[in-house]
C-alpha cells in the first residue's frame, strides 16, 4: 500500500519508491489521481517529454477544465487562481518560455555570484548568535532564516518583513500536497490575498523610484509591455515561494545526512574543494521536492502501455535519484560522486530556475558551519521528517555545535 502521508513512509520513503521501481508498469495513486513514475529512465525522459505538460488549458476543452478544477477543489479562490494557479510554473509553451526569458535575463547566474559575500555576511551573524547557544534547531534557527531574507533581498523586500514572507509562502505551497482540506483552502487564499496587497504596493514603490533588485527589473519588463500586472505579480510569488520552503527542507536534510555519514564530514573538512559535488549529492540524496506532476497532451505510448490524452502522471525525483540502474551504490551518501546527474531541479522545460541560488545558500552555510566548528551531532538521533508526497525534509533538527 502506497500512503505517503503515513509515519512509515516519512521516515522511509526509499523502500516505497523501491517496490514502484520493480513493477511492470507505473502505479496508479488515487490521492493524486495520477500514474506514478519512479525509474530514472522514465522520470528524466518524461520531463524532457515536450507533450507532457504541467497544464490541463493549452490541449483541453475549457468545461473540463473547470470541472477538473471542481473536482480537486481549485475553484472559488479568485486570487490564489489568478497568481498562483497561473504562475510561470503552470504554464507552458509560448507563455512559459516568455515569462522564464525574463526571469533568466534578471536571476542569471553572474547575478547570483554576485551575492555570495552578501549570504556570506548574513550567515555569520546569525552564526555569531548560534554558536554561544551550542544547542539549537537548525531548521527553526537557521535553516529557515536564508532562504527567505536572501530571495527576500534580491527581489528589494525590505529585512523586516522577510519573516513574513516565509508565513505567506508556507501557506500558499501547504495547499499543493494532497490531502486537503477547507481550512487548507482558506489559509492558501487568504496569504495569496495579503502577499498580492504587499507586492501591488511595494511594486507601486518601484515604479516610482527604480532600485538595483528584482522588482525594479520585472516592473521595467511590465511596462516594456512584456508582462501583464498579474504576470508580475505571480512571478513575484512564484520566486519567493518556490525557492524557499524547498531550500530549507534540503538544508535541513543535508545536516540530517552529513551527521549520519561522519566520514563523509570528516572528507569535507579536509577538502572543502568538495563542497560543490556534496551539496550536489545532499540534492540527489534527500529531494527536497520528489514529486511534481505532468499531463498527456496528446496519447501516448509509455514501455508499451497506451495512454489517453489528459492523463496524469506523477514524476518521482526522490525515486528516480536513488534508482540504482542510474547510480553506483545509489542508497549511499557519497560527496565525491562525479558524474551526480540527478533530477532534483527537474529536467527540460521546467527545470528550475533558482536552483544556482539554492546551491549557493547551501554552499555557503555548510562551508560557514564547518569552518567555524570542530564537532556536530544530533541532539535527537531520529528526527522527524515530514508526512508528504511533494515535499521531503525534517521538522525539526536540533544539533549541537561545538565551536573551534
Amino acid at each position: 500500500m502506497f500512503e505517503p502521508q503515513s509515519e512509515a513512509f516519512a521516515i522511509n520513503p526509499y523502500k516505497f519508491y523501491a517496490d514502484l521501481r520493480q513493477l511492470d508498469e507505473p502505479y496508479f495513486y488515487e490521492g493524486a489521481a495520477a500514474y506514478l513514475l519512479s525509474r530514472y529512465v522514465d522520470v528524466e525522459g518524461a520531463a524532457r517529454n515536450p507533450t507532457l505538460v504541467r497544464s490541463l488549458d493549452a490541449f483541453m476543452d475549457p468545461n473540463y477544465v473547470k470541472a477538473q478544477q471542481r473536482a480537486r477543489g481549485w475553484h472559488d479562490m479568485p486570487n490564489h487562481e489568478r497568481f498562483v494557479q497561473f504562475s510561470l510554473l503552470e504554464r507552458d509553451g509560448a507563455t512559459h518560455f516568455r515569462l522564464r526569458v525574463i526571469v533568466l535575463r534578471a536571476l542569471s547566474r553572474r547575478f547570483i555570484e554576485q551575492q555570495r559575500g552578501m549570504i556570506e555576511t548574513y550567515v555569520d551573524r546569525l552564526l555569531d548568535q548560534l554558536l554561544q547557544q551550542k544547542e539549537f534547531d537548525f531548521v527553526a534557527d537557521l535553516a529557515s532564516h536564508v532562504p527567505g531574507h536572501i530571495i527576500g533581498h534580491l527581489l528589494g523586500v525590505p529585512d523586516k518583513d522577510c519573516p513574513q514572507l516565509r508565513i505567506w509562502s508556507e501557506n500558499i505551497v501547504q495547499f499543493f500536497d494532497v490531502g486537503r482540506t477547507q481550512a487548507h483552502k482558506i489559509l492558501a487564499e487568504n496569504a495569496t490575498t495579503e502577499f498580492y496587497f504587499y507586492l501591488s504596493d511595494l511594486i507601486t514603490e518601484r515604479r516610482k523610484k527604480p532600485q538595483e533588485d528584482l522588482i525594479s527589473s520585472l516592473v521595467a519588463a511590465q511596462d516594456a509591455g512584456e508582462m501583464s500586472e498579474s504576470e508580475l505579480i505571480s512571478t513575484c510569488m512564484l520566486i519567493l515561494a518556490a525557492g524557499h520552503g524547498s531550500t530549507i527542507d534540503v538544508l535541513g536534510s543535508g545536516m540530517h545526512t552529513l551527521v549520519s555519514y561522519p566520514e563523509q564530514m570528516r572528507l569535507l573538512r579536509q577538502e572543502p574543494g568538495h563542497i560543490q559535488m556534496a551539496v550536489q549529492e545532499m540534492f540527489r540524496f534527500e529531494s527536497p521536492l520528489p514529486f511534481f506532476h505532468r499531463y498527456a497532451s496528446e496519447a501516448l505510448v509509455l514501455n508499451g502501455q497506451h495512454y489517453p490524452k489528459g492523463t496524469k502522471f506523477g514524476l518521482l525525483y526522490g525515486s528516480a535519484n536513488r534508482d540504482p540502474d542510474q547510480f553506483h551504490d545509489a542508497d549511499a551518501f557519497d560527496i565525491t560522486r562525479n558524474p551526480n546527474r540527478h533530477v532534483a531541479f527537474g529536467r527540460g522545460a521546467h527545470l528550475c530556475l533558482g536552483n544556482h541560488l539554492s546551491r549557493l545558500d547551501m554552499e555557503v552555510i555548510f562551508l560557514g558551519i564547518l569552518r567555524r566548528t570542530r564537532h556536530i551531532e544530533l541532539s535527537d538521533p531520529e528526527p522527524a521528517y515530514k508526512r508528504s508526497l511533494s515535499v521531503r525534509g525534517p521538522e525539526s533538527l536540533r544539533v549541537t555545535l561545538t565551536p573551534k
